[in-house]
């Protein structure tokens, strides 16, 4: 992508790009970026604001870690790290193929350190995550994950000096117990959907399966199940065959007038859950873990964080032994 390419795309990003934003979410200290993409044809854009004012108190390192979440490298889960210094007021964005030039797709998060590198409370920080296809065209954008620091502002967070950001309710705010899709298409030719995972508990040498509840526009409930590790981008048909629009039609006591509307068009909701989380030498009951829905139809798509309920203290920002975060 050119210089020219990307100008016109900021340009007019906030007009064209569906974005989502979670009712209530406020700053954070650690900020997580769902997704990047630097594949060829692709670009993401990554915002880092810091809404402090103080003159005094404003100044921040942020590091940013990108996780890199492409298999076939054979360095999935592996971190690129690089530290920026916001002053008050200040904002960042950047292409993170310039900073991370390395690792093409996977996710990323910032949080904010003290002069001497050690994370601190800084519930100042908010972002953006916007998606680039092709040269010409915005693809989507999605807010980051915000997690508050518990601690004061400028005390360091680490409280069992591990190095890993836990997500526990007392280094920062808890990750959520389940989370919830209001809607879904039914898969065809016309809808396609891609649903990103990231893994929260265990770290780079685990496996982590979700359970899923999926339940049609007549109340119906179906299971299934999905493995990955540590960040995974995926059609919602390699999930379960729960998802197609033929399934929907054809094998369940739908609803005949529902999409009202558009009569021929199936759609239901789903939950999530984590189920395990293992390595070659542990596993995790319950996994911790984030989660969001791509919508596509044709050239068009579209993205919103999920709806979460319920916290739980397992979350972590990323160990990366077969044994995970056991302080």
């Amino acid at each position: 992508m050119n210089r020219r390419g990307i100008a016109a795309l900021v340009a007019w990003a906030a007009c064209t790009a569906g974005s989502a934003v979670a009712d209530g979410r406020n700053p954070g200290s650690l900020l997580v970026y769902p997704e990047f993409d630097s594949t060829p044809g692709r670009a993401a854009l990554l915002t880092l604001t810091n809404v402090n004012p103080d003159i005094k108190s404003g100044l921040v390192r942020v590091e940013i870690v990108f996780v890199n979440g492409t298999a076939a490298t054979g360095g999935v889960c592996l971190e690129t790290n690089a530290t920026v210094q916001l002053t008050p007021n200040d904002t960042l964005t950047l292409l993170a193929s310039a900073l991370n030039p390395n690792v093409q797709k996977g996710y990323a998060y910032a949080f904010a350190k003290n002069a001497q590198g050690a994370a601190i409370s800084f519930n100042w920080l908010i972002g953006d995550n916007l998606l680039f296809d092709g040269v010409d065209a915005l693809d989507y954008t999605i807010n980051p994950y915000s997690f508050r620091a518990i601690r004061p502002q400028g005390q360091p967070t680490d409280a069992d000096a591990d190095g890993v950001r836990d997500l526990n309710g007392i280094e920062y705010e808890m990750a959520p117990a389940k989370i919830i899709v209001p809607r879904f298409f039914g898969q065809s030719g016309v809808y396609q959907s891609d649903l990103v995972l990231i893994a929260l508990t265990g770290g780079g040498q685990f496996t982590s399966t979700i359970n899923f509840l999926i339940y049609n526009d007549n109340e119906e409930v179906f299971s299934g199940n999905y493995a990955f590790r540590c960040w995974t981008k995926t059609p919602l048909t390699t999930i379960t065959n729960v998802f197609t629009q033929s399934f929907l039609a054809n094998f369940t006591s739908h609803a005949p007038n529902e999409t009202i509307g558009a009569t021929t068009v199936e759609t239901g909701w789903f939950e999530m859950d984590g189920g395990t989380a293992y390595s070659t030498s542990t596993q995790f009951a319950d996994p911790a873990f984030l989660a969001f829905l791509v919508e596509r139809t044709g050239p068009r798509s579209g993205a919103e964080l999920s709806f979460e309920m319920g916290r739980q203290s397992n979350g972590d920002l990323l160990p990366l032994s077969i044994n995970g975060d056991t302080n």
